[in-house]
């Protein structure tokens, strides 16, 4: 009885076990617990400094400003009632003939040369008179021509006013225009200047031979109030108006004058011409040995008049007057006259 109850102890272990070895079998083998791999601790992060957020003020819309001219330059007024008139030779009266009658002095540096080299007269080119005004800031000169342009309807050449402010009969300021609008402008306006005084030669007005001189070299800058302009004369188109400043001029009391009119050479650096072009060279417009014009053609000027004094004695290049008024109005003054020569005029 003792075996039996062994063997039944025997057979109800054995199912039992055999249910453990069974669920042994059936579990996953244990794993490792991963190692964590130190690493070195990030540095602590830089914070941003704080800015204070900016206000942008409002600013109220304004007008776009103008845009500033080159020079801001002082201008000229409406010339007042001319204190002086000169009177030039009038070539229309022989231009059919082809030819000018009077007027013309190559050894004087006086020309009336209103002609092309074939002959052709030029109104435009004619000088008639010129006027002289003045205000506190500016003289005022109006070249009136025989006419204009017969194609183009207006004034072709360069004009120009001459001073002498020595008062020798030597130029030493030019100011000289061309193409000019309707409205003043100091655009295509140009003043020379003789630095080294040579303009004229040796004797000026006086024709020298192999003169060497360059004639006015340099140009004279334009600033506020040393400046010059030019125009077409209001209601007039065969008439320029040339203003120049007496700030330009260095705010001279006394001085000559004369004017230009010049299609032909047009070159400041020759003057005075007849110190360049003698007169088989430069032609004649006055028929004889020298007829027609060569060289020198397209050409007027005039003689040279006193302004603010009167002259004790003759100063070469100056017109053939009267006294100068003794009150401001208008006074008529004749062309140069050669001292070789009886002259008279009428106005």
């Amino acid at each position: 009885m003792k075996g039996s109850k062994s063997t039944h102890i025997i057979r109800s272990v054995i199912p039992v076990l055999l249910v453990l070895m069974l669920l042994a079998a059936c579990s996953p083998a244990p794993t490792a617990a991963p190692v964590a791999v130190p690493t070195a601790m990030p540095e602590k992060p830089t914070e941003a400094p704080t800015v204070a957020p900016t206000v942008t003020p409002t600013v109220a819309p304004t007008a776009m400003p103008e845009a500033p001219t080159a020079i801001p330059a002082m201008q000229p007024a409406v010339p007042g009632k001319p204190e002086r008139t000169l009177k030039d030779t009038n070539s229309s009266y022989s231009a059919a003939a082809k030819s000018a009658t009077t007027g013309d002095n190559i050894l004087d540096n006086l020309y009336e040369r209103p002609f092309s080299q074939d002959m052709t007269y030029q109104p435009d080119v004619d000088i008639l008179t010129v006027d002289i005004a003045s205000d506190p800031n500016f003289f005022y000169f109006t070249i009136t021509l025989d006419g204009t342009d017969p194609t183009s309807k207006t004034l072709t050449a360069t004009y120009g006013i001459e001073f002498d402010r020595s008062k020798t009969g030597r130029g030493d300021l030019l100011v000289w225009a061309h193409d000019a609008p309707k409205d003043w402008s100091y655009n295509n306006v140009t003043v020379y200047t003789d630095p080294d005084g040579d303009v004229g030669g040796p004797k000026p007005i006086a024709a020298d031979a192999n003169v060497k001189g360059d004639g006015y070299e340099s140009k004279q800058k334009f600033s506020i109030d040393s400046i010059a302009y030019a125009r077409i004369s209001p209601g007039n188109p065969a008439a320029i108006q040339i203003a120049v400043s007496r700030s330009l001029l260095g705010n001279p009391t006394e001085f000559l004058w004369g004017a230009w009119a010049d299609n032909g050479v047009k070159n400041p650096a020759l003057f005075d011409y007849d110190d360049h072009f003698g007169p088989g060279q430069a032609g004649s417009p006055i028929k004889g040995s020298d007829y027609p014009l060569k060289a020198l053609y397209s050409l007027d000027n005039t003689c040279r008049l006193p302004y603010g004094f009167t002259p004790p004695t003759k100063i070469p290049g100056m017109c053939v007057s009267a006294p100068p008024p003794q009150q401001k109005g208008s006074t008529c003054v004749c062309p140069y006259c050669p001292p070789t020569k009886a002259c008279s005029c009428t106005c």
